[in-house]
Parts: structure tokens; C-alpha cells; sequence
């Protein structure tokens, strides 16, 4: 009983915690996302399957949500927005190279069409990819290879 109150506490404290370290940063424009739009031919239909699917981690521009003013999940959120952006940064598209821009579009079209991406923390949220849309991003990443 006695380790119940105290795992409680330490639950309760740790959540108090986290409220006073809401990170909100990532929030620039989807200009940020442009030159990778304009460079890669996606077309506005594209353009909005990745603003509802993918934009929130991989660019500079993210969605919080009402749930992200919640400490404990804003903690999740920013180690994944911080991980997604280190796989593939849609905002920072002009600082790679050739080779590399193939590379990351190899990589969308196998992540989405193996199912990893996007992850299950935000499919649970969000809803997964409907399968036209899953379909549209591996057609436009396969032409861009």
C-alpha cells in the first residue's frame, strides 16, 4: 500500500514537473517547406497529405494540438518531432545534397510502404494514412528516385 502512494506521488510530481517544460518551438510557416514542394513536384493534393501526415516531424512546422499543452505528452511530442527531424527535415531540403535528396526519397517511399511511417504514437492521435493517400506518396517518391 505504502509503495502505491509513494509510485503516486512520484507519478504526480513528475507530471507537475513537465508542465513547466513545454516545448512549442517547432512552429515557423509551411513556407519553410517550399523549396522542397517546388524542387520535388508535389502538387497540392500531395502538398496536403504530407501537411496532415508528416510535416509535424519532418519540418519546421508543427501542429501542437490541445494535447500538446499537456506536459507529459509535449515531453513525448518533442523527442519525436526532434527524432523525425533528424531522419528527414523537409524545412532544411535545400541544404542537402543530390545524393542525399534521393537517399531521404528512397527512404519515404519505403518507410510509408512498409507501414513505419507515420509512427503508431501518431496514427493513434491523428488516424493513419488513408490507403489512397499512402498510395499517392509511394507513386510521387518512387518518380522521384
Amino acid at each position: 500500500m505504502k509503495f502505491k502512494r509513494i509510485l503516486l506521488g512520484v507519478v504526480l510530481i513528475a507530471f507537475v514537473i513537465t508542465q513547466f517544460m513545454l516545448d512549442k518551438s517547432n512552429v515557423s510557416s509551411y513556407e519553410s517547406v517550399a523549396t522542397f514542394e517546388k524542387q520535388e513536384g508535389v502538387d497540392n493534393n500531395l502538398s496536403t497529405i504530407l501537411k496532415n501526415n508528416c510535416y509535424d516531424c519532418h519540418s519546421n512546422h508543427t501542429d501542437y494540438g490541445w494535447y500538446g499543452s499537456i506536459g507529459v505528452v509535449n515531453v513525448f511530442q518533442s523527442h519525436h518531432i526532434k527524432e523525425g527531424k533528424e531522419h528527414l527535415d523537409f524545412s532544411s531540403w535545400d541544404t542537402y545534397d543530390t545524393a542525399k535528396r534521393k537517399h531521404k526519397l528512397e527512404e519515404v517511399f519505403e518507410e510509408v510502404e512498409e507501414g513505419h511511417m507515420p509512427i503508431t504514437m501518431y496514427t493513434l492521435i491523428h488516424g493513419d494514412l488513408d490507403p489512397n493517400d499512402k498510395e499517392e506518396i509511394i507513386k510521387w517518391a518512387k518518380s522521384r528516385k
